[in-house]
């Protein structure tokens, strides 16, 4: 299908409120100890096998197209290949994220069979020494690499994900470069997210402005002007996605974990039209709404706003972030380098040193 054919069956997707695209955290566990983890582990029990089997049939049902499974570690579930068999079977597309240091010959052999439209890891260093600081474990990058190479070599598609942070930035090209040699299209980001209740996770590594106004004029990567119409959305939380814990609990996305619903006691298709959560997000999330937002001279540089860690930041769906006003004033430099990058509403508000959350976000009602 070519692009605008896509972009058009989005479009349409998204005006229906299809849920084309969920993603599922099977589980929180892992076997690594990444410092930037978001995942908040809980005493409850994850959901069973058969649990599992009766959501895909309602998502199957809800019209749901590409499924993303993820984790924590998705290997580290016993049931794994059977959950992901019967999702093919439903004829999902499947997106995997793992960390890959898991992936023996006969797993990769595994995983081909399932034919997933892609593999996504972490390549969050070139050094071990890096990678070992940053995820933990033991030689970590090279069973990384090696899990990479055994997809590879089965023609399974693979992608290489970096979150850019003061420990690995000085690697940034070597891991590109790692990347290109295994034929894997290498991510890079910026933001390092707070935890699932809001309690911040960046313990000084998270890049600043000047080092992202460094990196964008380095690389002179392209700048797309975001729209200024109050009747734009800054994202399409609610539209056609939505996130499912380890526990069956439904999300509008992994970054805002306002609770829209329960599986254990709701359908799937009861959450994905009746939520209040979910209702307010479609009808009330355009810039319109975003008094901050919508009135900052930086606006059309704007383009990592999120609700989520706007939320997780000051508790305000409809408030800016200071990540994307920051990432937005490097933009600004990288165009016009010559200017001094004016300050946001947001950030000219802020203290001199913002006090960090240190207690969770109560969830919204469902």
């Amino acid at each position: 299908m070519s692009g605008d054919r896509f972009a058009e069956l989005l479009e349409h997707l998204k005006r229906r409120h299809i849920p084309f695209t969920v993603m599922w955290e099977l589980t929180h566990r892992c076997n690594l100890a990444c410092l930037m983890c978001y995942n908040v582990s809980r005493s409850q029990p994850e959901l069973s096998t058969q649990e599992c089997y009766d959501i895909l049939q309602q998502l199957a049902e809800a019209g749901t197209l590409r499924l993303a499974l993820t984790g924590g570690e998705i290997l580290l579930r016993k049931d794994f290949f059977l959950i992901a068999n019967r999702a093919r079977k439903l004829g999902f597309a499947l997106n995997l994220k793992t960390n890959g240091t898991l992936i023996t010959p006969a797993i990769a052999d595994q995983i081909a069979a399932l034919t997933p439209f892609r593999v996504d890891f972490s390549l969050l260093g070139a050094n071990p020494q890096t990678v070992k600081r940053i995820m933990g474990g033991r030689d970590t990058l090279n069973k990384i690499l090696n899990g990479i190479r055994l997809l590879r070599e089965r023609d399974v598609r693979v992608s290489a994900h970096t979150l850019l942070m003061a420990l690995n930035v000085q690697e940034r090209r070597e891991i590109a470069r790692l990347a290109t040699e295994m034929d894997a299209p290498i991510y890079q980001v910026f933001n390092i997210s707070p935890n699932d209740e809001g309690i911040p996770n960046s313990q000084g590594h998270q890049l600043t402005q000047e080092h992202i106004s460094h990196l964008l004029a380095e690389d002179n990567s392209p700048v797309q002007l975001q729209s200024t119409d109050p009747d734009s959305r800054t994202c399409a939380v609610g539209l056609h996605s939505c996130l499912i814990d380890p526990y069956g609990q439904v999300f509008p996305c992994v970054e805002l974990r306002i609770l829209a619903g329960d599986l254990r006691a709701q359908s799937f298709a009861e959450i994905w039209r009746g939520s209040a959560t979910l209702q307010e997000l479609r009808e009330s999330h355009t810039l319109g709404h975003f008094e901050t937002c919508c009135s900052c001279v930086l606006r059309p540089y704007c383009v990592s706003r999120c609700s989520g860690l706007a939320w997780k930041e000051h508790g305000d769906l409809y408030g800016a972030h200071t990540l994307a006003c920051q990432q937005a004033q490097a933009r600004f430099r990288q165009i016009h380098s010559e200017q001094f990058s004016p300050h946001t509403l947001w950030l000219s508000s802020l203290p001199a040193s913002p006090k960090p959350l240190h207690s969770p976000i109560p969830l919204f009602d469902p």
